[in-house]
């Protein structure tokens, strides 16, 4: 087991207490435990046969075709996200940097056909699928970013038949590259 400094410095936290509340929440929802009287031990709970299955890419930027990926699955287990149909889609483009996703990370959406007002979504746009904060208007669905060089996507109510939800966003994996 690598120290509390060594944790933080490998995932980028500003300090060791970082990495302390983090073991600590993944012990508080079981998917670790300590081994008692033995210093830096912990036995994970999760299956390493588990993970998240990458479907593609997606535009977090102005609507494109969606890019099929060879199918990858990320050895990562699905009890760290709410969800029960879960898979991850890389991200492209900088529409929602303002909210934290950048181009490379990789979204977790839990497939679901609708999503509550406001909530980020996957969201197939005829042919096109793109990764947005959806609103809800008077006859209207607004695709809005979380950066203000890409302007909202207006969908009206005679054009909602071609707009169609394909999962909630409930999570984000970065991908760390470099000398880590």
């Amino acid at each position: 087991m690598p120290t509390q400094r060594e944790i933080a410095a490998r995932f980028g936290f500003s300090s060791p207490n970082a990495a302390r509340t983090h073991l600590r929440l993944m012990e508080q929802k079981g998917m670790v435990t300590r081994v008692p009287r033995k210093a830096r031990a912990l036995n994970m709970k999760c299956a390493a046969s588990t993970g998240i299955p990458v479907l593609g890419t997606i535009a977090a930027g102005f609507p494109q075709m969606a890019l099929e990926d060879a199918i990858e699955v990320l050895p990562v287990s699905p009890g760290f996200f709410r969800g029960v149909d879960l898979f991850g889609l890389r991200v492209k483009g900088d529409s929602l940097k303002g909210a934290g996703i950048l181009p490379g990370d990789i979204a977790v959406m839990n497939r679901q056909e609708d999503v509550a007002n406001g909530e980020i979504a996957a969201v197939l746009l005829d042919d096109d699928v793109t990764l947005k904060f959806l609103h809800r208007q008077d006859q209207a669905i607004v695709l809005r970013g979380a950066n203000p060089a890409f302007p909202d996507i207006v969908v009206r109510a005679a054009e909602l038949r071609s707009v169609r939800v394909l999962g909630k966003y409930v999570g984000l994996i970065r991908m760390q590259t470099g000398g880590h």
